[in-house]
């Protein structure tokens, strides 16, 4: 993900999001599912989301046509590039 498509997620921060395809870690335990309100949130819950849940398939959705659907390599980068501040006014 280059700087400027960065920057365009870190724009849309506030939108709503969702975030499919996180499965558990643990033996037995159900696949969570994920409420977040926000695209930030949604980047930060997968970027901490290690080791509980494997999000080797993971999507974060905004539904703004702008922002590609998020894999975890996206949300890593993102992560690294802006960090808490996703999740700030």
């Amino acid at each position: 993900m280059d700087r400027p498509a960065m920057a365009s997620v870190f724009r849309m921060r506030h939108a709503p999001a969702t975030v499919s395809g996180v499965r558990s870690t643990g033996q037995g335990q159900a696949d969570p599912a994920i409420r977040v309100h926000s695209l930030g949130e949604a980047i930060r819950f997968v970027a901490n989301a290690y080791p509980n849940y494997d999000i080797g398939t993971v999507a974060i959705d905004c539904g703004d046509p702008s922002i590609p659907r998020l894999g975890s390599l996206e949300v890593r980068a993102l992560w690294r590039e802006y960090g808490e501040r996703l999740t700030q006014e």
